[in-house]
Order: C-alpha cells, then sequence, then structure tokens
C-alpha cells in the first residue's frame, strides 16, 4: 500500500489540481525541486573547484539506485543520455550490423523510437520489418512471427504514448533470448510507474528520458545496457569519458588507430552530462523506491480499471486494449475538433490537465492521483460527452 502521508509531503502543492499529463511532462516532488536548487549553491560554494569531481560522485551513486528499479544485474549496465532518442539512436548506429540486416519494430512508435532505426536504414543500409497495428493493438505474436536469420534486434515501446497499449514484454523478451535477437525496450512511458524488470523480462537494452516516471525533468535519460551485448555496441560520440585509453596532457593518447572504450555502459556516456538533472533522478528515484514500484504499479492499474468502468458507457471513442494485461496507466479519449474550445474549458473548470492533441485528450496516471480524480474525471468526461450528443 502506498505511503499516502509520504506522497502529501511531495506533493502538497498540487492541492486541487488534478495532474494527468505525466505521459507528457512529470510534476517533480519536492525533493527534485530541491535537488535542482542545491545542485547549483553547491556548484558556486567552492567556485568550482571540485565541480567534476563531486558530478561524478552523482553519477556513482544514481547508477545503483536505477540499477535497483529494473532489477539490473550491475549499476555498471547503467548509463546516462540526454533523452530516449540518444538511448535508442547508440543502439541503432552503434550495433554491428550489415547491410540487409533487419529489426522488427511496430507502426505506432514515437519518433524517439522509430526515427533512429529510419536513420540506420538510410546511412548504414539496415532492413525495418515494420509489423501494423490491429485495432491500435500491437499484435505480441505478429512481431515475434516477424523474426527471421536477419533480424539482429526486436523494439517496442513499453506502452504506446498514442493509446497507452502495453506490450507484454516478458514474451516478447522470451521469445528473443530464444531466437537470439536483441530485446530493446523504450521504456519511457512506463519507467517509474510500472514494474519493470529486465532479467525477468529478457531485456537486452532500455533507454527512457527522465522527464516523466522517473520524476526529473528534461534533458537526461537512462540506458541500460546488458553485459550480454555492451562490446558490440560502439558508441557514436568519443571522450575521454568514455574510453579506458587516456592519460595527462600533453600526450592525451599513445595509441592513434584505435580507442579502448569502457567495457560496460559507461562508453556511451562521452562528454560531461547533465550532472544535475542525475542528480534529480537520484532524488526522484529515491521516492521511488520508498514507496515500492510494485505498489505503485498495483495503484495505477488500479486507477485504470476504475475510471476505465466509470466511463464505460461514454459515446465518446474510448482507446481499449481488449485484454487488460495491456493496459498501460493511460486513458485516450477521442473528442470531435470542433468541440475542442469546450473540452479545454470543461477541463479547465475541473482543474484538470492532460495531453490535447489530434483530437485526443490523453490521461496519464501516477502514484499522486486518487480514485477521488477518477470520480472527477468521469464527471468531467460525460459532461464533455453531452456536447457532442
Amino acid at each position: 500500500m502506498l505511503d499516502q502521508k509520504l506522497i502529501d509531503q511531495e506533493y502538497g502543492y498540487l492541492r486541487d489540481v488534478i495532474f494527468l499529463n505525466v505521459s507528457s511532462v512529470v510534476m517533480p516532488p519536492e525533493r527534485v525541486k530541491a535537488a535542482y536548487r542545491s545542485f547549483m549553491d553547491d556548484y558556486v560554494s567552492n567556485f568550482g573547484a571540485d565541480v567534476v569531481s563531486k558530478a561524478w560522485e552523482i553519477v556513482g551513486a544514481t547508477r545503483p539506485k536505477v540499477a535497483r528499479l529494473i532489477n539490473a544485474a550491475d549499476p555498471h549496465e547503467i548509463a546516462f543520455v540526454k533523452n530516449t532518442a540518444e538511448g535508442v539512436s547508440e543502439l541503432a548506429m552503434g550495433l554491428k550490423m550489415e547491410p540487409g540486416d533487419n529489426v522488427v519494430i511496430a507502426d505506432q512508435e514515437h519518433q524517439s523510437t522509430l526515427f533512429p532505426w529510419i536513420n540506420a536504414h538510410e546511412r548504414r543500409g539496415i532492413e525495418l520489418k515494420v509489423v501494423r497495428s490491429e485495432d491500435r493493438e500491437i499484435p505480441m505474436q505478429a512481431m515475434i512471427d516477424a523474426i527471421d536469420k536477419k533480424t539482429k534486434v526486436l523494439m517496442v515501446s513499453s506502452v504506446q504514448f498514442s493509446t497507452g497499449f502495453a506490450a507484454d514484454l516478458k514474451r516478447l523478451g522470451q521469445a528473443c533470448r530464444e531466437k537470439g535477437v536483441i530485446f530493446a525496450v523504450d521504456g519511457i512511458q512506463s519507467l517509474g510507474r510500472l514494474k519493470i524488470d529486465v532479467q525477468e523480462q529478457c531485456i537486452d537494452y532500455l533507454a527512457a528520458g527522465s522527464n516523466k516516471g522517473l520524476l526529473g525533468t528534461l534533458g537526461t535519460g537512462i540506458v541500460y545496457c546488458s553485459d550480454r551485448i555492451v562490446k558490440d555496441v560502439i558508441p557514436c560520440i568519443a571522450g575521454y569519458q568514455s574510453t579506458v585509453s587516456h592519460v595527462a596532457p600533453p600526450s592525451i593518447t599513445t595509441e592513434f588507430d584505435r580507442l579502448e572504450w569502457y567495457p560496460h555502459a559507461r562508453r556511451f556516456e562521452s562528454g560531461n552530462l547533465s550532472y544535475n538533472c542525475i542528480w534529480a533522478i537520484s532524488k526522484g528515484i529515491d521516492l521511488l523506491l520508498e514507496l515500492g514500484i510494485e505498489n505503485i504499479d498495483e495503484h495505477i492499474r488500479s486507477l485504470e480499471a476504475d475510471l476505465r468502468a466509470q466511463i464505460a458507457d461514454l459515446k465518446l471513442h474510448v482507446v481499449q486494449a481488449k485484454d487488460p494485461k495491456h493496459w498501460g496507466g493511460m486513458v485516450c479519449v477521442y473528442y470531435p475538433p470542433k468541440h475542442e474550445d469546450d473540452v479545454v474549458r470543461i477541463l479547465g473548470k475541473y482543474r484538470i490537465y492532460a495531453t490535447m492533441r489530434g483530437g485526443y485528450m490523453r490521461f496519464g496516471l501516477d502514484f499522486y492521483n486518487t480514485h477521488e480524480q477518477m470520480k472527477t474525471l468521469s464527471k468531467a468526461l460525460h459532461e464533455i460527452d453531452q456536447i457532442q450528443a
């Protein structure tokens, strides 16, 4: 069960706001806001004399927390990048592949997941085997059946950004492991909200920005790269932080024909990182671990089931996977675009914050939301439903 007192301490500033936009941007807890402020205070306190060393202490302390959250075997399998797109691109452009090798991917994917592979297709000759969705659902068996002898990677989002469809990661991961294919996951819509276990689900590579369920904000993200595959992924960018073959100036290196990359995920960390953002991730994950990711997962699924039951009679189109196991803590509802001003007015009346784009509303659920808020949201949606009636 969630510690409501702790949640109230961290999110008291929301008060009567019903924040359901975590699928777009996070509302950080108080400890994360404090982390950002304290980072700059510490930065100037000693006139920058020890900034870099302290920054890398932050990185070193945060890796084990991320590893614990996703059950990685070792903290060195965790790296920090700018965002999901960069994380996916490191795999798409760095993995050892030959022209004609292929990647299995679904047609619903976000640009950050799909475009790195289209880039690899154009620049490296990698083929894309695109699996078509059926009634807004990604057919798991079709993804598995698309794997052939030339398949190197199966890529999928844990939760689809436009439908809330949750992939069966364990089923896909086990199939990939059996077939000797890398299983790569975009985890941004679920990490920190729903349980991800990279070992149980046979995930080889995971990328996610921190500006949603991880409770950080824009500008950084994480990569999990299993020791099973890391040496087959040569990073796109090189720097002294990502290699071990550097010495002090003036002789930066004595080898000019090769680089000695770190033998683990740190090879993806070239140049200085967004240390303040990583400090925020560290504090955000502290809260997630205190609340318990299993408790958070259970709460979100309970909220979604409650909400869907309350709005089952809507005439508006509610996107819903047939099997509840594919519900991903996100509810998308379509409305006639001509009524957008009315929709904005009604949501505003109830102080509901959600994503609105392309004629649909997207409600992302998180641990600070309540069943009482689901009743209010249902009331608002029924008012919107009457407008188009």
